[in-house]
């Protein structure tokens, strides 16, 4: 329950009590009922009400008014297990399938971070929650809700490790334009695009987020990607022209951003989070005690001469092999995700200040895949990428269980990740298939 949903479901209960014979029998009603709404439809023990208006009676013999002896126990309710975790009581000791309510509960913070409605915790209550055709009818009732974009904020940013969007603040001799109003463009265009095709059946295919011929951007994002035609505030789907390098992922410049420092392009950070999350292929930890790339910083040299020196030291060459290829692959963007055909060289004096060369050398984003095929160019590249929908599929499905399971994957559920990719495949890997696929599935409606 979110801070706003106690406050809805606070206020309609006591709009409810307003003319009870005394406050004595107000109270109690109140914080009973307002138990049960917190806990999920899971009665308190009446020794936890009695103590609750034990509290409340030492308050008002206090001098407080009712209003403010109430806040007390209802900040204990709010402070208490049973609001704070969801209930899913057993002492089994093998895994038993979740009862209705629980059902209830588990599938609505999963796709809203938020308690079950009354029609959700209806049908749970009448015991048709767990139906298949009814599961599946729900699933799609909590998506199309625009409280579904709490999940799209939630598992996207957990997701594709957006916290490292707020890592860094860009030098303003070099990135002046992207401000904080920008930061948050980028971010939003990265859930808006998946939001798209949570919600649309027929070109809802998560492919698309490794390749589109569409964007989802507004006004000041369009101004910034150099599109022309987009005014406004509001984010809306807008074609791309041929041979654009926006659309999908690897166009959208908070990718870009976050591998990055805030000054420079990270080739090596760029590649590690493509094999990391878009062809489920992560690279090993870096080694301990690894020489930085910031040990060449006072060298007028590009981002490729650099990584080449550092691919010198032995310990780190190897996994470079399989990072640095991909990472050039998107040299083509600044650290800010505008897009450039030159990389202009600088140094820093002693005082720290940005001193440029006065020439810009061409960029080379060529390269070949570790034990793959080779690409000249960023379109190439991005076909590559797009080639491998099956193993984003994989890494997509692995997360997702994560996310609504709340707990790392892990070996054993990866008989559920088959099933969830090989029944999204069937549907041409609709983003909607792949949650239905796991709320249908044993694991999640079992604890």
């Amino acid at each position: 329950m979110s801070h706003s949903d106690s406050n809805i479901g606070l206020s309609r209960i006591l709009a409810d009590n307003l003319n009870d014979a005394s406050e004595w029998e107000r109270a109690r009603t109140i914080l009973n009922d307002f138990s049960v709404a917190a806990f999920r439809r899971v009665l308190p023990d009446p020794r936890f009400i009695d103590q609750l208006f034990d509290l409340f009676k030492s308050r008002r013999s206090a001098g407080d008014t009712f209003d403010v002896a109430i806040r007390t126990p209802l900040s204990v309710i709010l402070a208490s297990p049973g609001f704070l975790y969801l209930n899913e009581p057993g002492e089994e000791t093998e895994r038993r399938k979740l009862t209705d309510r629980e059902l209830a509960a588990r599938l609505s913070y999963f796709l809203w971070s938020a308690p079950p409605d009354q029609q959700l915790l209806a049908l749970a209550e009448e015991n048709k929650l767990s139906e298949s055709q009814t599961l599946r009818q729900q699933v799609d009732r909590l998506i199309a809700d625009p409280r579904a974009d709490a999940f799209v904020s939630g598992f996207v940013h957990q997701w594709l490790d957006m916290e490292r969007l707020d890592f860094f603040q860009f030098d303003v001799t070099l990135h002046g334009d992207f401000d904080e109003s920008i930061r948050s463009a980028t971010r939003q265009e990265v859930y808006q695009s998946f939001a798209y095709l949570l919600r649309d059946k027929n070109d809802g295919t998560l492919v698309n987020l490794l390749k589109s011929d569409y964007v989802f951007i507004n006004g000041l994002l369009a101004n910034y990607y150099g599109i022309d035609g987009v005014t406004g505030d509001p984010f809306r789907k807008v074609n791309l022209p041929a041979k654009s390098p926006r659309g999908g992922l690897l166009g959208m410049a908070a990718i870009h951003a976050m591998g990055s420092d805030g000054i420079t392009s990270s080739p090596v950070e760029r590649g590690a989070w493509i094999l990391r999350h878009l062809l489920h292929d992560p690279p090993p930890p870096a080694p301990p005690n690894v020489p930085q790339l910031a040990r060449l910083g006072d060298h007028s040299l590009s981002v490729r001469e650099k990584i080449t020196a550092h691919q010198e030291e032995a310990q780190c060459a190897s996994c470079h092999r399989k990072i640095d290829p991909i990472g050039f692959g998107l040299e083509n963007f600044t650290a800010a995700g505008k897009w450039r055909t030159e990389e202009r060289q600088f140094t820093k004096d002693n005082r720290g200040r940005i001193r440029f060369s006065r020439n810009a050398l061409p960029i080379d984003v060529s390269g070949r895949f570790h034990n793959g095929p080779a690409f000249a160019n960023y379109d190439e590249f991005r076909n590559l990428i797009a080639q491998r929908e099956a193993d984003f599929a994989r890494g997509f499905s692995e997360h997702l269980i994560e996310y609504a399971l709340g707990r790392s994957f892990g070996f054993t559920d990866e008989n559920l990740s088959n099933e969830i990719v090989t029944a999204s495949m069937k549907k041409h890997y609709v983003v909607s298939e792949f949650i239905h696929a796991l709320v249908q599935s044993k694991l999640f409606q079992a604890k």
